[in-house]
């Protein structure tokens, strides 16, 4: 069953937005009373049935709304890679189940600052092709100092309890791995400055390995989160 986000998600006769009824009508090619799994991107689903078109805009109609289970928090830092990288990273990130993905203009990023109104339509194609009932939070952070500051500000119930950065030579994730949130810190290109690292490890962040080799921060990203999730002990 197709998945379309639908941020104004409630029950009764609905009518998508031109994103949404452009996909459905135009790229899926959706017939009348075809069938469409709905969800808000804030982990609430339905199902709901094309009934008819009002000018260019699909109108459904919508069974009764769920509340997903909810993701455990899964905070990804991500020292900016070059821009070829980002989109990659951020379609990985939502795959690989983060629930916020921050950007971060480290020392050895590339220059220039992410387009996020870009990055959010590739997060939102993302969540609908992987079936997720919520998405990732995007954030751009101008320094390491400044984004570690905002996760010390977060409310105790979003904020993650065990921190790692991804770094090569690291033994991997402790056997049972975390029963609460994680944060993952994922370098750019060169890695996290001598400073950096630094920061992270008086932050509580501590190394994560990921295997024998270095990967790129996209692949690392998807290699943290499923490492984090399966929580198997591996040491490299």
């Amino acid at each position: 069953m197709r998945t379309l986000l639908c941020p104004a998600l409630h029950e009764g006769r609905l009518h998508l937005d031109a994103a949404a009824s452009h996909h459905l009508l135009r790229v899926l090619r959706a017939p009348r009373g075809a069938t469409v799994r709905l969800t808000d991107g804030l982990g609430n689903e339905a199902e709901g049935e094309l009934v008819g078109v009002d000018g260019e805009r699909a109108e459904l109609h919508v069974g009764r709304v769920r509340i997903a289970p909810p993701s455990p928090i899964r905070l990804v830092l991500l020292g900016t890679p070059k821009p070829a990288l980002v989109e990659e990273a951020a379609t990985l990130a939502t795959e690989g189940g983060a629930t916020a993905l921050w950007l971060v203009a480290s020392e050895r990023s590339h220059p220039g600052t992410p387009r996020l109104d870009r990055l959010e339509r590739v997060v939102d194609s993302a969540t609908r092709q992987c079936r997720r009932a919520d998405r990732p939070e995007l954030a751009a952070h101008a320094s390491l100092s400044h984004a570690l500051t905002a996760l010390d500000w977060l409310p105790a119930d979003g904020a993650p309890r065990d921190r790692y950065v991804a770094q090569p030579g690291a033994a991997g994730v402790p056997a049972g791995g975390s029963e609460g949130g994680v944060a993952l810190a994922v370098g750019p290109e060169g890695g996290w400055a001598p400073s950096e690292l630094g920061a992270l490890a008086a932050a509580g962040f501590i190394p994560l390995g990921l295997g024998p080799h270095v990967l790129r921060a996209p692949t690392a990203v998807l290699a943290g989160l499923t490492a984090l999730a399966v929580g198997r002990l591996s040491c490299w």
